[in-house]
């Protein structure tokens, strides 16, 4: 990287200036002669509503601009394309997300639509970067909430700002840590590789981190519990045989024949409770077309 410059870079704040903590890198965010600018102590970011989106950091003095389908420039030289989304993660912790849409004319080409800008509990979305539709730049704010703004947008390709030399380098699925440049993107941006595994990986992380808390906080819930208190376990004991007539039931069939073929109950007569039927005669006077018999 280029010798830092102390004098020229160096952010004057009056002794009675308060740095919020929330917000230590003091960033903020307007609209500026139809650009939307975001600054804080370390970095300017511009983009406008044709397709351009510019990096300056004011340490460096290095300048990265996506621009037209994107194409990415670092200080003034091609470096590489890409498609699909892609943040870059700025030296001090800045995230700039650059989502991009499918251009009107040519659908398969993209253009840089959205950007998203966090660090720390900053945070600003701009809208209407892309060329399709003029006039509709647009900044919303979200002072105080950019780790929730953070955790809804999705990063895409991560590429980290070089802090020991030129444009950016990334870590690689083996763990390598590799300089960008086409290849590299050619092999790992989303909407270019169609990868559907790589397109929702984040999202399946975070969920396998909410099932693993939720686990966690349940296994550890349970242990909390008191051990239910042991007792002996109690034998129930068998129900009591019916009476019938005077006569304990001995189980099994009832010792009687009731044949539907001879007769059956009286319409409007109740039989007595406890009883057969062979018992009560006065049931026994209306022929049925079905026979039920049950023997002893």
């Amino acid at each position: 990287m280029n010798e830092i410059n102390a004098s020229a870079t160096a952010v004057a704040i009056a002794p009675g200036d308060r740095i919020d903590p929330s917000n230590p890198t003091q960033a903020s965010t307007s609209l500026q002669g139809g650009q939307a600018v975001f600054e804080n102590t370390n970095y300017r970011i511009t983009a406008d509503d044709n397709n351009t989106v510019t990096i300056y950091n004011k340490h460096t003095g290095e300048t990265y601009q996506a621009w037209g389908d994107p194409h990415m420039k670092i200080d003034g030289q091609q470096a590489f394309d890409f498609w699909g989304t892609t943040t870059f993660k700025l030296e001090d912790g800045t995230k700039v997300t650059i989502e991009t849409t499918p251009f009107a004319a040519n659908p398969e080409m993209t253009l840089s639509s959205k950007v998203t800008i966090t660090n720390g509990d900053y945070g600003v979305k701009i809208s209407g970067v892309d060329s399709n539709q003029s006039g509709d730049l647009k900044i919303d704010e979200a002072k105080g909430y950019g780790r929730v703004l953070d955790a809804v947008v999705s990063d895409g390709n991560v590429l980290n700002e070089n802090p020991a030399g030129q444009g950016f380098v990334a870590i690689d699925r083996n763990g390598n840590v590799r300089a960008v440049d086409q290849n590299y993107i050619n092999q790992t941006d989303l909407k270019k590789t169609g990868s559907l595994q790589d397109q929702f990986k984040e999202a399946f992380s975070k969920l396998s981190s909410l099932f693993a808390i939720a686990f966690q906080g349940t296994f550890l819930g349970n242990l909390a519990q008191p051990a239910p208190a042991q007792t002996a376990p109690v034998r129930s004991l068998p129900p009591a045989r019916p009476v019938i007539d005077g006569r304990v039931w001995p189980g099994g069939s009832p010792p009687w024949v009731f044949d539907e073929s001879i007769g059956g109950p009286n319409p409007g007569a109740t039989p007595k409770p406890g009883t057969f039927l062979r018992d009560q005669p006065q049931f026994v006077n209306q022929q049925f077309s079905l026979t039920l018999a049950r023997a002893q």
